[in-house]
């Protein structure tokens, strides 16, 4: 018969800190980030209408975006730590949480990658909708913030995989004699 997973504390452990962990991570990148391209927050996410100060719109932003995928990665650890048939025993939380770093700095990574791109190599013709938004002399800061938004996102997805598979690898190396 089917059961459900319990909730317990080192399950509340683990989401507190992902989920901290993401907030720290997307509140200091969105303010990096708008210092380099403030009109990719004012016209690119429509902050120009937000009536707080654009230091404290840019927070709110990034918390909105930040926590939920703190969630995420939490329940993705939760997740590669199971219990299963093949992997009965679960690393105790101490152990998991020396992982979640690991989509943090593949996020940091892509996202530098990305944002260091040369303007020109222009596949997604970001060039041109960074003109339109933001005027030709500050069209590159536009797309390179673009990009390390991008870069950010595509590597905390590849980070929280890559952690997942070593969490399963970890625990399968305990249950070798």
């Amino acid at each position: 018969m089917f059961e459900f997973p319990r909730f317990g504390r080192e399950d509340a452990v683990l989401f507190s800190v992902t989920t901290t962990f993401a907030l720290v991570y997307g509140i200091t990148h969105d303010h990096v980030t708008a210092t380099l391209s403030p009109e990719y927050f004012l016209l690119g996410k429509d902050l120009a209408r937000d009536p707080r100060t654009f230091r404290w719109a840019v927070t709110v932003l990034a918390v909105k975006a930040s926590w939920p995928l703190g969630v995420l990665a939490g329940m993705v650890f939760r997740m590669a730590n199971e219990p299963s048939q093949q992997l009965p025993q679960r690393l105790p939380v101490r152990a998991l949480l020396h992982f979640v770093a690991v989509p943090l700095v593949t996020a940091a990574f892509v996202a530098l990658v990305l944002g260091a791109s040369p303007v020109r190599f222009d596949p997604w013709d970001q060039r041109t909708v960074a003109e339109l938004m933001a005027g030709p002399t500050r069209a590159a800061a536009f797309v390179r913030v673009w990009r390390v938004h991008i870069g950010s996102y595509v590597g905390g997805a590849l980070g929280l995989i890559l952690a997942a598979v070593l969490v399963r690898r970890r625990r399968a190396r305990m249950g070798k004699p």
